[in-house]
């Protein structure tokens, strides 16, 4: 039996900026990228899959294109398979990365093996994934647009993946730890700009009030879907974390279950 695994989410807005088109923040990826190899390092059984978002990549021509919404002109066909390029090119750069720190990283993408019908899953190919973990490889996976039986395509978000993985693997027997989002804000702020440090099914009708319009490109949702989802999961017991990546260490400590700056959703 698999067990021991933990999902990353390396955000759009932390690894590029998401303000200028098709631009990667190069020594923060490697520096998180290193702290990931730390902490497997320190805990060598510790099962991973990274999935990252698109930042200022794939949320362009999705804007443009509209691609959320499916095929709805002549410019859609054409706009899918653009996003879906930019999409991989960017996850190209992130796999190129964890490679340069020695870990066996994979493309895993979900374009290629989630068919949707009205943005739900119509089916799932997961024997790619299964034997990826089993063989010891690091899937990294990320957004992707997805073909859809009804609309044409439509995209998912990295949370959104992350989400549907999650329950599957626990489906599976495999143990899930937890799911680390990392961010560019130091977790979920209030509006006084002070850490939530932790989010409940309870509380998360007042302290969404204090929800932010998300900076630059994004067509996914941003932070308000990321915790939607992580509510979610807490209902299946997968605890989920919002953790600044813009300290250092920060995720080093996340993943070796020391002390981190960030909020929890339980």
């Amino acid at each position: 039996m698999l067990k021991n695994l933990t999902l990353i989410k390396l955000g759009g807005s932390v690894i590029t900026d998401k303000e200028i088109p098709m631009s990667l923040r190069k020594n923060i990826l490697t520096r998180l990228v290193g702290e990931i190899a730390r902490a497997k390092q320190e805990k060598p059984d510790q099962l991973l899959i990274v999935g990252h978002g698109q930042g200022s990549f794939a949320h362009v021509p999705a804007s443009k294109y509209q691609t959320m919404a499916g095929f709805i002109n002549e410019e859609s066909l054409l706009g899918m398979a653009i996003v879906q390029d930019s999409a991989a090119t960017l996850n190209r750069l992130v796999v190129h990365e964890f490679l340069k720190h020695n870990l066996p990283a994979v493309s895993f993408y979900a374009s290629n093996t989630i068919v949707t019908k009205k943005r739900k899953k119509a089916a799932f190919c997961a024997e790619v994934i299964n034997e990826y973990l089993r063989k010891g490889l690091l899937p990294v996976t990320c957004g992707d647009v997805l073909v859809d039986r009804d609309q044409g395509c439509t995209i998912w978000s990295t949370e959104e993946i992350l989400a549907f993985l999650a329950p599957y693997f626990l489906e599976q027997q495999i143990q899930v730890n937890k799911i680390i989002h990392v961010t560019e804000v130091a977790g979920f702020l209030d509006k006084t700009g002070q850490i939530v440090a932790e989010i409940t099914a309870q509380n998360w009708t007042k302290v969404s009030q204090d929800l932010h319009r998300t900076r630059g490109f994004d067509v996914t949702g941003g932070m308000g879907l990321k915790i939607e989802e992580s509510l979610t999961l807490a209902k299946k017991g997968i605890e989920s974390m919002i953790i600044s990546g813009m300290l250092q260490d920060n995720l080093y400590w996340a993943l070796t279950n020391r002390d981190c700056v960030g909020t929890s959703i339980r």
